[in-house]
């Protein structure tokens, strides 16, 4: 049976989203914009990124005895499903 992992495709729409997450406002670069996410929207410090930037790793800190990783991972990726819709009725705007 195949390993569960969180599906990201690296569009970086998460790493432009910070000033929705208090938690990650020391990581804003005052636009709302990551100032670790690079031009080609990759993290550019991504094996030594924070750890709330790290679904596997805040899934085990965190969530493991609240939920399955299954069920974590679904939540993470109807969030990222949200944050795409919102970016996409923006650029219609």
């Amino acid at each position: 049976m195949p390993s569960e992992h969180f599906k990201c495709d690296c569009c970086g729409l998460c790493c432009r989203s910070l000033k929705k997450v208090p938690a990650l406002a020391d990581f804003d670069r005052g636009d709302g914009v990551c100032v670790n996410l690079g031009d080609d929207n990759l993290c550019k410090v991504y094996n030594s990124r924070p750890e709330i930037c790290n679904v596997e790793l805040m899934y085990e800190r965190f969530f493991s005895s609240y939920c399955s990783k299954k069920e974590f991972y679904k939540i993470n990726e109807e969030q990222c499903k949200k944050i795409k819709e919102d970016f996409s009725e923006k650029s219609e705007r």
